[in-house]
């Protein structure tokens, strides 16, 4: 299994537009296969937001990293200057 981090600091008005983007984008991604679970969280007094997607293989997450679903969330994080990393490990242990 793998786990993929999307974090970013985010303005007031990109939160807004990114809790509308996801709002759509979310439940599609959770569609794919091999993905086991997706956790969206924000901490608004530091202005950040974090995606954290659980893979069942490494290849799972390639073929989404390789998709038009991720090129939609790219365009959109370029279209409103939004900064963001994307990380990803593999899972070592799960109790």
């Amino acid at each position: 299994m793998m786990i993929s981090i999307t974090a970013g600091k985010y303005t007031e008005e990109q939160a807004r537009q990114s809790e509308a983007f996801l709002k759509d984008l979310l439940p599609r991604m959770k569609k794919l296969p091999g993905v086991v679970a997706i956790y969206h969280f924000a901490q608004p007094d530091k202005g950040a937001v974090s995606t954290i997607v659980i893979w069942e293989s490494p290849e799972a997450l390639k073929a989404y990293r390789e998709s038009d679903l991720v090129k939609e969330a790219l365009a959109f994080e370029k279209k409103t200057g939004m900064q963001t990393s994307r990380e990803a490990y593999p899972i070592l242990t799960a109790l």
